[in-house]
């Protein structure tokens, strides 16, 4: 279900922010999931510029399926590039995180 619902999720987010990066990182990533683990997303998009933090998650997470439980992070390219940077939480998914787009 999880593979499908991606898979469903990256066709709808191309369409909708045009050229966004998507990095799977957290326990899918690295391979030690459990049945209720969520999904951790990293969202980077030129289409966040100007929108708050909820209007960024309004705007994809009705992308994905209600039936999967995710962890959306949601940045502009700019945000992205000061968070690697400074986010303890970024720079450890850094060394095994998967980018999907």
């Amino acid at each position: 279900m999880i593979k499908e619902a991606l898979k469903e999720f990256l066709a709808k987010v191309k369409k909708v922010l045009g050229d966004p990066e998507v990095y799977l990182f957290g326990s899918y990533a690295r391979g030690d999931w459990l049945y209720e683990s969520d999904l951790d997303l990293i969202v980077v998009s030129r289409r966040f510029k100007g929108l708050d933090l909820g209007k960024r998650y309004t705007l994809v997470r009705k992308l994905i399926s209600s039936k999967v439980s995710v962890e959306l992070l949601l940045y502009t390219p700019e945000e992205f590039e000061r968070v690697k940077k400074k986010s303890i939480v970024i720079q450890d998914a850094m060394e095994y995180w998967i980018k999907l787009l």
